[in-house]
């Protein structure tokens, strides 16, 4: 196991990082919410911003994928909803200073979890054991 752990890393890396893209990519279509979102997130949260412009594209191409993000987003930010349509500027401060439920709860640990993962990712990557050869090539 521990051999592996850089490639562990990485497939939990790449999970979590597909599911911001889901997540956030579904977040920015949500009708009357969505652009509120994203200009809020263009002025306020960098991370954000690249989640839901990737994951728009992978939204689109991928309509199943746009379903599950859609439900999972409205359920964990529908408590929400009312007060980021009346102050569109407070978004995304709205979405990080509290916690309505569990789902928006695991919105915010995964939103901060591919940054992390990826530094964890380069470390056990760095770190991963070398092949060494006792034996020469014969040549």
């Amino acid at each position: 196991m521990k051999a592996r752990m850089h490639v562990w890393m990485t497939l939990v890396f790449l999970f979590v990082l597909g599911w911001n893209f889901a997540t956030w990519g579904a977040a920015a279509q949500i009708p009357d919410i969505g652009a509120k979102l994203q200009r809020s997130a263009q002025r306020e949260a960098v991370l954000a911003t690249i989640y839901m412009g990737a994951g728009s594209a992978l939204d689109a191409a991928v309509p199943p994928i746009d379903s599950w993000g859609s439900q999972y987003v409205e359920a964990a930010l529908s408590e929400g909803f009312a007060r980021i349509r009346e102050d569109p500027s407070v978004a995304i401060d709205l979405i990080f200073s509290q916690t309505w439920n569990a789902k928006h709860l695991i919105l915010k640990i995964m939103y901060w979890a591919a940054p992390v993962l990826a530094v964890l990712t380069l470390f056990f990557w760095a770190r991963r054991p070398k092949k060494i050869s006792l034996m020469g090539s014969g040549r």
